[in-house]
């Protein structure tokens, strides 16, 4: 049976058992993933086909961790620290569809309060802090959250999509310097809200695809008054969340609006806003431009516009995602093909990253992790598009 190192009879398996490597039916088809338990309605099938047993490469794992200090799998150390990645990884994976759902559930939640609040009828502050402190709460709980986030699209309102966007991502960086919970689901919310004004702007406005002239530009720019305005008298939201919508366009060197604050004088919250609104609206498509990807866009972000942003804020950010951002693929000096799955905010450069091809463009069957800032061995050499990633190595 091909070359998996091990072999195991079906009448010795358990539900519940979990392995380091993928468990084989046979050389084409998996059983479960690694670290994923075996259940009682998996050895219940097996028995009814007829299959007595079963083929991996790895070791058993007691919920989740070895039973001893190190495993060896395909003559590679995995050692606890891996596995703990690997389930949290795993963790994300399963859970995306589910995030997808639910964000699309939120992104309706919120278009309609919107659209009350632009009617002047009643806004349901309570559903959308809810609705916040689910954000945070998964914020919080998935070590790999950015990953969740991953061509992000839950509404085809450009406004909705867009402050949930940029919610998501601002409750990360508050994770990220160390919020606690209840400030993080209050970030949450603020952004979800600081871009209500923008419904005030006439809509020629918003999808023009040529520079604004200046006499539209003093419009556009009133939507963060508009929005203060209406969080504050019709919403009654508090006045420090409300003021993330009149001050998130400020500027750190004082060259922003409306009130042309600086430093200090703009709050926490806004200056975090700031950060995430700008690296994520450059992620999605616009009426007069296409979506950068991550890469081009975090670029973007450090070469035009980190004057503007608070350096102490803005290094978090670019740590915590990799100046390789979370989620896409690159080429490693070996050349092998990986994804980046989490920033190091000490070393920008070398992520937490999974390998996925060898260097001879073969998927791996197994989850393998590599910290490169722990690693000198390797480094990135390029930054793959997914269709670069996917194709085949050419002969």
């Amino acid at each position: 049976m091909g070359t998996f190192k091990k072999i195991i009879k079906i009448n010795n398996l358990k539900p519940g058992m979990a392995f380091t490597t993928p468990v084989y039916i046979d050389e084409h088809n998996v059983l479960v993933r690694a670290l994923e338990p075996i259940k009682k309605s998996d050895i219940e099938k097996l028995l009814k086909w007829g299959i007595n047993e079963i083929y991996l490469d790895g070791e058993p794992i007691d919920n989740g961790i070895s039973k001893t200090t190190t495993i060896f799998t395909d003559d590679t150390k995995l050692n606890t620290e891996e596995i703990q990645i690997s389930k949290e990884y795993q963790k994300v994976y399963k859970y995306q569809k589910e995030f997808n759902t639910r964000m699309m559930e939120i992104a309706e939640k919120l278009r309609n309060n919107f659209k009350n609040l632009i009617q002047k009828q009643i806004f349901n502050n309570h559903e959308i802090l809810t609705e916040s402190l689910y954000i945070a709460n998964q914020i919080i709980d998935f070590r790999f959250f950015p990953l969740l986030l991953q061509d992000f699209r839950v509404s085809d309102d450009l406004i909705v999509n867009h402050s949930i966007h940029a919610a998501c991502y601002a409750g990360f960086l508050g994770k990220m310097i160390n919020l606690s919970k209840v400030r993080i689901q209050d970030l949450v919310f603020s952004v979800m809200l600081m871009d209500v004004g923008m419904y005030y702007i006439p809509f020629e406005i918003r999808k023009k695809n040529s520079p604004l002239t200046d006499e539209e530009k003093k419009v556009f720019y009133k939507h963060t008054l508009y929005g203060y305005k209406i969080l504050t008298e019709v919403a009654f939201v508090k006045q420090q969340l409300a003021a993330v919508a009149m001050q998130h366009h400020e500027n750190f060197d004082g060259s922003g609006y409306p009130k042309w604050l600086k430093d200090q004088e703009i709050s926490l919250m806004a200056r975090i806003a700031a950060i995430v609104d700008r690296y994520t609206a450059m992620l999605e498509d616009r009426y007069y431009r296409k979506a950068k990807n991550p890469y081009e866009a975090l670029k973007t972000l450090l070469s035009q516009e980190s004057h503007h942003l608070d350096p102490r804020i803005l290094r978090f950010f670019v740590g915590s995602l990799s100046i390789f951002p979370v989620g896409i693929y690159v080429l490693l000096s070996d050349h092998s093909k990986a994804q980046v799955i989490e920033g190091k905010i000490e070393t920008p450069l070398r992520p937490l990253i999974r390998i996925i091809k060898d260097p001879e463009d073969n998927f791996l069957k197994e989850f393998k992790f590599l910290d490169l800032s722990k690693n000198n061995n390797l480094t990135i050499t390029k930054v793959l598009h997914k269709d670069e990633f996917l194709k085949e190595k050419e002969k």
